[in-house]
């Protein structure tokens, strides 16, 4: 089916948000999932083996959730008008956070509408150059892939990110460069920094290629929470929730501010000590 982007005037730049690194949107893919109430994540990525002939160290980036995803009938309203933040329930702007790591994504989600009674399923592909450098997207067409579901389905929200950028991009733009939290070797403890009390208090359970994540594996004991009054310079009082973790092989103590972003804690700075 075609189905056509409209936008209330937002800037091409404030679309596609900037954000701080690769990692930075990607998380904030996982966020739009938390908020649609997901219980489980599975973050698949498709490394290049060794013997392959591939410019890039990743070649398909895929984040699932069994959240609520998004039926037909809301379609325009949650995920082609750009103009509205949609952060009830998710799929907000942050949906596009995906075209910092990649030209081409493709969202695939199965809805279940209240009203209608019954569940669909859509999958909607979109690339980056379709947007150029134009303002008004308004003009831009979709096509879609729209199916009614019959009986019982379980609801779902998927994005593919494939054509990840390449020197040629991220020399110039280097914000869009794959980081080194994405390798194998760093991928668990990267997503296990950014939502410990998540993962640790079993509210979401994330999967990396099949493997959960245990926070058996990273916690020692139990985190220690301790909730102590503030009062700031304008005689306000504030109260300071501070969580300390013991984590397994780590020596250095990290400490990170937080701030409540769309009701999901989201890291706002953070520091290592070199001390133990």
């Amino acid at each position: 089916m075609k189905r056509t982007f409209t936008t209330n005037s937002r800037l091409i730049n404030e679309l596609f948000a900037n954000y701080i690194s690769t990692f930075a949107a990607f998380s904030e893919l996982i966020n739009n999932s938390i908020q649609a109430k997901a219980s489980n994540i599975w973050i698949t990525i498709d490394y290049t083996k060794q013997e392959e002939l591939h410019p890039l160290i990743i070649k398909k980036i895929v984040i699932k959730d069994d959240g609520v995803g998004v039926h037909v009938s809301e379609l325009d309203s949650k995920i082609l008008d750009i103009g509205t933040a949609n952060k009830e329930g998710g799929k907000g702007i942050g949906r596009f956070a995906a075209f910092q790591i990649g030209k081409s994504i493709e969202i695939e989600t199965i809805g279940y509408s209240q009203q209608e009674k019954d569940f669909s399923k859509v999958t909607i592909p979109l690339h980056f150059d379709s947007f150029g450098k134009n303002i008004n997207v308004s003009n831009i067409d979709v096509d879609t892939k729209e199916e009614q579901l019959e009986g019982k389905n379980s609801t779902y929200y998927q994005v593919t990110i494939t054509d990840l950028y390449d020197s040629t991009v991220t020399d110039r733009e280097p914000k869009k460069k794959i980081i080194d939290k994405f390798l194998k070797e760093n991928i668990q403890d990267a997503i296990f920094e950014r939502y410990p009390l998540k993962i640790f208090n079993k509210e979401v359970k994330f999967y990396i290629n099949g493997q959960q994540i245990n926070p058996d594996d990273f916690v020692i004991g139990n985190p220690d929470k301790v909730i102590l009054p503030y009062t700031d310079k304008k005689g306000e009082d504030h109260r300071v929730h501070l969580n300390f973790m013991p984590i397994r092989n780590v020596e250095k103590i990290k400490v990170f501010f937080t701030t409540l972003n769309a009701g999901i804690q989201t890291i706002a700075n953070g520091f290592e000590y070199e001390a133990t």
